[in-house]
């Protein structure tokens, strides 16, 4: 019996696919969320995995999810289970199945196509009530009916590419499993705005324009060697904050701490040189650097600090 979904993510109405992907799991179809790194494709499973189940995120109980980490080293044993030199592992497949937990395949095109079809079985009986598999000592196991299985992956795996090289070309027998259910996850400036500081957001927000307007891309093509993604600006907010909290006498200050200017020219600097000069230049980047610890936008981040605080 399936519990009744219960919706408690303050984002789920600024990410277009959260009640899509919520349908799927709730009638039984396999999800593949396809979208560069650091996109949140792998948030956005658990997040909606967490509603599915009627739950609430960090209620210190057993997540309600399993994560495979897919690399070419994923092996059957992994998935299904198998002998061990510390005895028989049972798979996460296996896991999820036999106590009604999503499978999360975090990046599944960079299984070898040969280990990924094993998973057909299963996923072709997602939505088949009391289905059986087997595990890796062969015995019978018997589908939960919170099964549930969601992919990610930076491209679905039709063919290579040339950014993302660890991925291998799928069987287009495990793709047609997700057929209808494939999710391009891109950019959200909506939820971007309102997960990041409004300082750390408008400067990598610029930045992200700059890098597309360079590579002559369009404004949601996040196939780009340099892209600013949402985990990259969290992970700057994350400087940004306890330097501001610094600077502010918050906490106390420590001398060549880390700051949001290291963090932004560390990014900049991975760059061709010649990107990175037109990018800096197009976004005023020394101007930035000299005001995004003025007074005005010292009071920006406390109006929003506060907020965060509750």
């Amino acid at each position: 019996m399936r519990i009744e979904p219960k919706i408690d993510v303050p984002e789920a109405e600024d990410i277009p696919q959260f009640m899509k992907v919520l349908d799927d799991l709730t009638t039984g179809n396999n999800v593949f969320l396809v979208g560069s790194a650091g996109t949140g494709k792998t948030t956005l499973a658990e997040k909606v995995t967490y509603s599915l189940f009627g739950r609430h995120e960090n209620d210190g109980k057993e997540p309600p999810f399993i994560v495979i980490n897919c690399n070419q080293w994923t092996s059957p044993i992994d998935l299904k289970g198998g002998q061990t030199i510390e005895g028989y592992k049972e798979g996460g497949l296996i896991e999820a199945w036999r106590d009604g937990k999503i499978l999360i395949l975090d990046e599944m095109p960079k299984l070898d196509a040969n280990t990924a079809g094993i998973l057909n079985d299963a996923l072709a009986k997602s939505a088949k009530e009391a289905a059986i598999i087997f595990n890796g000592k062969n015995e019978p196991v018997k589908k939960h009916p919170m099964f549930g299985c969601v992919a990610t992956g930076n491209v679905i795996g039709k063919g290579l590419s040339s950014n993302y090289v660890g991925n291998n070309v799928q069987d287009s027998s495990l793709l047609d499993r997700f057929s209808g259910c494939i999710y391009k996850i891109g950019f959200n400036e909506k939820l971007e705005r309102q997960l990041v500081y409004p300082a750390v957001a408008d400067i990598s927000l610029k930045i992200r324009k700059a890098i597309l307007r360079y590579e002559g891309k369009d404004a949601n093509d996040d196939d780009t060697e340099d892209i600013m993604t949402l985990r990259t600006m969290l992970n700057m907010q994350r400087t940004y904050e306890l330097e501001m909290k610094r600077e502010l006498g918050m906490v106390k200050n420590m001398p060549n701490g880390k700051t949001l200017k290291d963090a932004l020219e560390s990014y900049i600097g991975t760059m061709s040189r010649d990107k990175a000069r037109t990018v800096a230049s197009e976004v005023n980047l020394e101007a930035f650097f000299n005001s995004y610890k003025g007074k005005a936008m010292r009071d920006v981040f406390m109006i929003e600090y506060k907020r965060r605080q509750g």
